[in-house]
């Protein structure tokens, strides 16, 4: 099989990241619950993986790290837990359900007053009011890979006193992120994308001591008779025992990626342009990603008169190649690329891909289109 879907996960896992899993699964037990060996091993991993992910997003020194089980355990956890009654919230059209869900639901219990716009600094400007609160935009579009100026909106946020919220889940490992430099409070991330790690893993990133009710409430290894869970982080939103392979996962991940960061440019940016230029030989393919002059690992494209799902099942079946295709749990972009009915074919190749491969790709296209005329 030829995998084409890294945006949705990436697969295979690299040699790296399965060798620190089997050895966490013979090492590693609870961690910060115990003063046997095993226990300790897992707290000195988790501690490790927290400086790796402050070293990865350049988070502030007075910022914190929260782990969890993924990215959209992290932006419920933010939204839900910072927003409150009376409170009016930003968001954009390029957001992923994980994002307009809590939002709807916020909205719709009557809880928040909700702006939907266009993930453009002017546009924004225009939607602040004296009761905005939050920023909420993703890095990179999960759709289209289009990357947004997040410094830029992190700035006017912060000119207005409003926290910025970023969604890093399709950028992460694809491209340099600075919580810093970009003005962004509040970071959520995917651990096994970009990053390389198992799924079930990712988190928060706070620039500093924001209010966050937690989520979840539980055991969290300190000040056991307390009604309520911590007050300090990380611990006031990591309830529960931490998924430790995961961690071991991440920080293998992060590793690697740190270590070949040029080499992963290099490789993503050359197959991503091969496959922009020959799609864009093909009269019959609508390309979307090629209206950005920057984005992600990401191409997204249909072939004219046929619904992206038949294309999927004819890669998938007729030729062993996986992408994806349909909504990308994206609606509210798919409405803006008038692709509600057809959905979209989303390539993401990754530096594990070959020439070789993304050529195969095209011919594949290439006849699929030619069996239409």
């Amino acid at each position: 099989m030829i995998y084409l879907d890294h945006a949705a996960t990436s697969f295979p896992k690299i040699n790296e990241v399965q060798q620190a899993v089997l050895n966490c699964m013979n090492t590693c037990s609870n961690a910060n619950r115990s003063t046997f060996q095993s226990s300790l091993q897992a707290s000195r991993l988790l501690y490790q993986t927290r400086q790796q992910v402050k070293k990865l997003f350049h988070v502030p020194l007075q910022g914190f790290v929260i782990f969890n089980s993924g990215n959209t355990e992290s932006l419920n956890t933010c939204i839900k837990g910072i927003l409150k009654k009376g409170d009016h919230v930003i968001t954009t059209y390029a957001e992923h359900n994980s994002v307009l869900r809590p939002l709807y639901q916020l909205q719709s219990d009557g809880l928040i007053q909700l702006s939907i716009t266009e993930p453009k600094v002017d546009k924004i400007k225009k939607e602040i009011n004296d009761t905005t609160k939050l920023i909420i935009v993703t890095h990179s579009s999960n759709v289209t890979g289009e990357f947004y100026p997040i410094k830029e909106i992190g700035q006017l946020a912060h000119e207005n006193q409003i926290l910025m919220m970023c969604d890093v889940a399709q950028s992460a490992g694809h491209i340099d992120v600075d919580m810093v430099n970009e003005n962004i409070d509040i970071l959520c991330f995917s651990g096994h994308k970009g990053l390389l790690g198992n799924a079930g893993i990712g988190g928060i990133c706070l620039s500093h001591a924001i209010d966050i009710e937690p989520l979840l409430s539980g055991g969290s290894g300190m000040n056991s008779f307390d009604h309520f869970q911590s007050h300090y982080y990380p611990e006031k939103l990591e309830a529960g025992s931490c998924n430790i392979t995961g961690i071991a996962s991440l920080n293998a991940g992060i590793s690697y990626f740190l270590k070949h960061r040029e080499m992963i440019y290099e490789r993503e940016n050359k197959l991503i342009k091969l496959l922009e230029q020959e799609l864009k030989k093909n009269d019959s393919v609508i390309l979307y990603s090629d209206l950005y002059h920057n984005h992600a690992p990401i191409v997204a494209f249909n072939i004219k008169g046929m619904d992206s799902l038949k294309v999927g099942d004819l890669l998938s079946e007729k030729y062993q190649i996986a992408v994806r295709c349909g909504a990308h749990c994206a609606p509210l972009m798919h409405q803006r690329l008038n692709t509600v009915k057809t959905g979209i074919i989303r390539v993401s190749p990754a530096f594990v891909n070959t020439e070789e491969q993304i050529k195969v790709f095209i011919q594949a296209i290439r006849e699929i289109s030619e069996d239409l005329k």
